[in-house]
């Protein structure tokens, strides 16, 4: 549980948030390498990785 201000909060979910999109550029390139063949279900604090269309996508929120 977080107990920091509510401004450290804003900051950990913002920099979770660039590392999900982050992982999101490395499942376009796995999916790029063999089209179809990547699943994945990822979520972190204040994000979620999403299929959108051919690739992924961490979008904030869950």
């Amino acid at each position: 549980m977080h107990t920091g201000s509510p401004e450290e909060l804003r900051d950990m979910e913002r920099r979770a948030l660039e590392i999900g999109q982050r992982i999101a550029s490395l499942l376009d390139d796995l999916e790029q390498i063999a089209p179809g063949s990547v699943a994945a279900q990822v979520s972190g604090l204040g994000f979620t990785i999403r299929r959108r269309g051919s690739g992924f996508v961490a979008v904030a929120g869950r």
